[in-house]
Order: structure tokens, then sequence, then C-alpha cells
């Protein structure tokens, strides 16, 4: 998946280079945090490499391959900092059409399928196959999938077989996978991403010095709500995740997206791994009634760091350029909290 490299030079979360993680070929692997687990061969390919991205396999990546390495899956196992199976998808596709070797590839439906993983009860997960008219690959699929705050992303892609085969060895791949027992929270059915209906407005943003108070608010409360969701019950009801839509800025780097109800704020995802630049009113600046803006960068791995603050809200370029050339004025991690005095 794109934007480790991205992510380690604007925050220095995730290291530049994956680590190989010390598993037998010939050993199933299960991923303790998520119970999913990968047997060594999975419809009829072996996997043939196992790494994270992280220091704590919150970003795996586990490679498949026939014996004649014809067909290939890359599976991705992350933890995104926005929980959303349409928004993910709509990263993961925009990597893949963009690429060079797909970019005639034609996808078998117009819209995303949404359809139930095993043991889901809804079709919370969203899927697409594409075929190529010639030469190699002949076609190539996608398919993510919700597991509790995980994520599984699956990319198969094959030089022999046609996009109706494809689609039927994606099918026994994902059969072939481990999947945990089914928590009993209710899980929404996934709806592809649409674009936003109307852009934001953005001002003539500068930036402006972040206030310590405002910093550590921001912080306090980031680490208060993820101390809350990892203390929810299996069986928790989980609420209403907010409806995405697509914003006027989107790319392979990056791409925004808000809240379909909200003018005043949005996410940019980086990448297609579950990193996020959050823009928001700050809390200071909603008490003194001034109008600036925070922004926030989300690893997977739950880390996170106040980077500038803005006289009013900042367009995606800007604040890319900002976080890119910036210095945190603070952090969360693993519940402590650090504040940088020299960026007050």
């Amino acid at each position: 998946m794109t934007g480790v490299c991205l992510m380690a030079a604007v925050a220095s979360a995730a290291p530049a280079m994956a680590r190989d993680l010390p598993v037998p070929a010939d050993k199933g692997w299960k991923h303790a945090q998520s119970g999913v687990i990968l047997r060594a061969q999975l419809a009829g390919m072996t996997r043939i490499g196992l790494s994270d991205a992280t220091n704590g396999e919150f970003d795996v990546t586990a490679q498949f391959a026939t014996p004649d390495k014809a067909t290939f899956a890359t599976i991705y196992l992350f933890q995104p900092a926005v929980q959303s199976v349409p928004m993910w998808f709509d990263r993961a596709r925009t990597a893949l059409e963009e690429r060079d070797i797909f970019r005639n590839a034609a996808p078998a439906t117009i819209d995303p399928v949404a359809f139930a993983a095993p043991g889901a009860t809804t079709a919370s997960s969203l899927r697409q196959v594409y075929a190529l008219a010639s030469g190699r690959p002949r076609s190539t699929a996608l398919a993510v999938i919700p597991v509790g705050q995980w994520l599984v992303a699956i990319r198969l892609t094959s030089d022999t077989l046609v996009a109706e085969q494809l689609d039927a060895t994606l099918s026994t791949l994902i059969t072939a996978i481990a999947w945990p027992a089914a928590s009993g929270a209710a899980v929404p059915a996934a709806v592809p991403i649409a674009p936003c209906s109307t852009p934001l407005a953005y001002g003539k943003a500068k930036v402006v010095k972040t206030q310590g108070a405002d910093a550590l608010v921001s912080l306090l409360l980031t680490a208060g709500l993820a101390t809350a969701e990892a203390r929810k019950k299996p069986d928790t009801p989980a609420d209403a995740p907010p409806v995405w839509c697509r914003g006027d800025v989107a790319g392979a780097r990056y791409a925004a997206y808000r809240s379909s109800d909200d003018a005043a704020s949005y996410v940019m995802a980086l990448g297609d791994a579950g990193r996020v630049i959050t823009v928001a009113p700050s809390l200071i600046g909603q008490v003194d009634k001034k109008g600036t803006y925070t922004v926030t960068l989300k690893d997977v791995d739950g880390n996170t760091a106040i980077f500038a603050t803005f006289s009013a809200l900042p367009a995606p370029d800007q604040v890319l350029k900002a976080v890119m050339n910036g210095k945190p004025a603070g952090r969360a991690k693993a519940g402590n909290i650090t504040l940088d005095s020299g960026a007050f």
C-alpha cells in the first residue's frame, strides 16, 4: 500500500523500510489483535512474503503466488485512523487505477460491489474486478473487508485468468482466510463513496502561532477517545458512522473527504493504508471566536501529532505543505502526551 513513506517523512511515525516477520514459509500466521489467520497456502497460492511497516503489526503485508507466478495476491491488514470501508476502498481503487499498467483496465461493474464476507450478516465489504484487453496482466481485482477496528485489503492479479475467473478466485481466497468470530456489534452496510455535492469554501488561510493550551486539549481529547474505544466490549453497538463523500481534491498521494453534512472540516487520507490528516476548527478558536483551524496527523498505531494552526480553513495543498515542512507542536503516543515548547 502507498502512504508509508509519506507518513515517515512527515512524522517519523513508521519505519521507512518494512520488517520481515519471522514466520516459517510452511506455517500459518495469526494476527493477534484482529484474530485474522493467513494460512501458508490460500486458493492455490503459496505465501512468499510477510512484513510489517510498523513496530507492532499495525500495517502488515502478505504476498501469495501460484507456483508459476502467473497469479498473485497481496493482502494488507491495517488499523485505519478513520474506520470506513468506502473511504479506504476508494483510496485503494485510485491507487490501482492510476498505475500505468492498469490505466486501460475496464471494471466489470460501474460501481464497486457490496458483499458480506464470511461470518458477516451485512454487506459491509466492497470488491471490484477489472479486465485488461490484451497483454499482461489479463485481469486484476480489489476487495476491502472490515474486521472490528481493522481492515483487510486484497489485491489479486493474473496474467492468465480472465475477469470472470479471477472473480471466482477472489471469492475462494476470501473464504480460505480464517476470519475471527463475529463480535455481535452491528456493522453498517458498505456504500461506495460518491463525490461531494458542493465544494468546501476554503479561506485565505495563513499559518498562525499554535497555542499550547489548544494543542494540549486536542491531544487529551484524542487520547481519551482512543482509550474509550479500546475499552468497549466486543458486543457494544457501534455508533452510526458518518457518511463520507469525496472532495474536489483527489489523487494517488492523497484525497480529501468530509462527512456529507460537514462544511467546516475534512480529512486527508494519505495513500491507501489508513493514515490521515484531519483539518478541523480548533477548540480555542471556537471559544475566542477567532475561527482558527488545527491540523492533526493520525497514524495506524494510534499515534497523533498536532501540526500547524491556520487562520481560516486551509486548502489540502496548504495542509500537506505545512505538515511536510513543519514540526509537531505536540504528540500523543500510547497515552503519553508531549508538547514541544519551541513550537509555541
